[in-house]
């Protein structure tokens, strides 16, 4: 097999990730360049308008998606046109949640779009994880992951674009950060030209709308039918499994257009609150239900005001350009706090440390409200919020996502760590930690965050 594009290290045969960094391994090709600049790696994905590889572009010398449009599809009418017309919307798209697009351009016969690779679990997975384990993904956890792929959806709009797909599995947890990224930008209404529209309708039977399943009038599909499949995809992250999914293609859409959905209470009676929030999301009527992503999520909010567990904070969070690297240790003891605090300093020598030990979970999260910050060191076992609980908050707050976690317990072997894959954990250690392994591990993740700064400073608009 061939070596991990990411780390480089040879991988087991019959593998599908990396050992080492746990990146998808896909499948190995013949060399291939395109556009004299992207040198294909693997194969990331196939469908029935195109193929997905993952590419290094060799002039900056990143990682990227590259989306290569079937050549029967590419050379339809017109086809090629419209979908310069969406890449040229979607490069104009600046979202923490929405994979960005870096180039479109012409390979051969058909077309490409060269995209933001981002490297993680999709939701779907973690999904079906938690299932297999007989758990839901934390009700706070999945609030923060719907809100911001409402915040994705609501840009994609803003430039005119109706995403028409919206599914786990094209919602990517990125590894490191926990940031909910929207992959699998609808582009598939570019890729073909219909000589009838209700011959032919685009997206995944068990998150259509019904006008989507109709397709008789274009104009009918909006921002409202993305709604509907945000509301689908958020039943299934609250009880893992979308409302209406049947044996059969035709079944399903029978349900989808004709079906009261269930309430979220029948599933989980204390998601009840969420009820009408979902309830009319899933209307059959698209004037019924809320027109826009931001209209859906004021009113989880607004249900979420009588639950204190679920407030989010009001505090608003600045990022700013600092020559120091903030960094806290969360730990209610407070002899791992003095060694955590000792070791970051040795660890990270000649960077400016502004470090603050919390020794519980809600003073952490006072302090993160007043300044988010770049590292954290986090212990497990803690009374009233653990480790997960006090994450999963950190994780809401504006700018969460930036924040890089290694996370330290003294009962590593019952560690649920698939939990934590949700909110983009790689790195644990067990307690009592070795110093030399602490401060490597320490290196790395302070390694990530510098990069996460850097990316959010030249993605500032000047």
């Amino acid at each position: 097999m061939k070596p991990c594009a990411t780390c480089g290290i040879q991988p087991e045969e019959g593998a599908t990730r990396c050992r080492l960094c746990e990146s998808p391994l896909g499948e190995a090709l013949a060399p291939m360049l395109v556009e004299g600049r992207y040198e294909v790696q693997s194969t990331l994905g196939r469908g029935q308008q195109g193929m997905v590889y993952l590419a290094r572009d060799l002039g900056l010398g990143r990682l990227v998606a590259l989306k290569v449009l079937h050549a029967a599809g590419a050379g339809v009418p017109a086809g090629a046109s419209r979908l310069q017309r969406e890449a040229a919307a979607l490069a104009a798209v600046r979202s923490d949640h929405v994979a960005q697009v870096y180039a479109f351009g012409a390979h051969q016969e058909t077309f490409f779009l060269a995209m933001e690779y981002v490297e993680g679990r999709n939701l779907d997975a973690l999904v079906a994880e938690h299932a297999a384990h007989k758990e839901y993904i934390p009700t706070h956890r999945g609030l923060t992951i719907l809100r911001q792929l409402a915040e994705g959806l609501t840009c994609l709009h803003a430039a005119g674009i109706v995403h028409r797909d919206v599914k786990p599995s094209n919602v990517m947890i990125e590894q490191g950060t926990g940031r909910t990224v929207l992959l699998d930008l609808g582009l598939a209404r570019s890729l073909v030209q219909p000589v009838d529209p209700r011959l032919s309708f685009v997206g995944t039977p068990a998150y259509m709308a019904p006008e989507a399943i109709l397709g008789e009038d274009a104009s009918q599909i909006a921002g409202h039918t993305d709604v509907y499949s945000l509301a689908c995809t958020a039943f299934e992250l609250f009880t893992g499994e979308p409302p209406f999914s049947f044996g059969t293609i035709p079944e399903t859409l029978a349900h989808q257009m004709w079906d009261a959905p269930p309430r979220l209470s029948s599933r989980r009676p204390e998601l009840a609150f969420l009820d009408p929030v979902i309830e009319r999301a899933l209307s059959k009527d698209p004037n019924a239900r809320y027109q826009t992503c931001a209209e859906l999520i004021a009113a989880v909010d607004e249900v979420c005001a009588a639950w204190p567990r679920l407030q989010r904070s009001g505090d608003v969070d600045t990022l700013t350009e600092a020559p120091s690297l903030r960094l806290m240790v969360i730990d209610d003891d407070e002899v791992f706090s003095e060694f955590a605090a000792g070791a970051c300093a040795l660890a990270l020598p000649g960077i400016a440390l502004d470090l603050v030990c919390a020794s519980s979970g809600l003073e952490a999260l006072q302090s993160a409200a007043r300044s988010r910050p770049d590292v954290v060191v986090l212990d497990y076992d803690m009374p009233l919020l653990d480790g997960l609980e006090t994450l999963s908050y950190l994780r809401a707050m504006p700018g969460g996502h930036g924040s890089q976690v290694m996370l330290v317990s003294s009962n590593m072997r019952h560690l649920p760590k698939w939990r934590f894959a949700a909110m983009g954990v790689t790195d644990f250690l067990e307690k009592p930690v070795d110093l030399e392994e602490f401060a490597d591990t320490l290196g790395e993740v302070a390694g990530r965050a510098f990069a996460h700064r850097s990316r959010f400073e030249r993605a500032r608009p000047t």
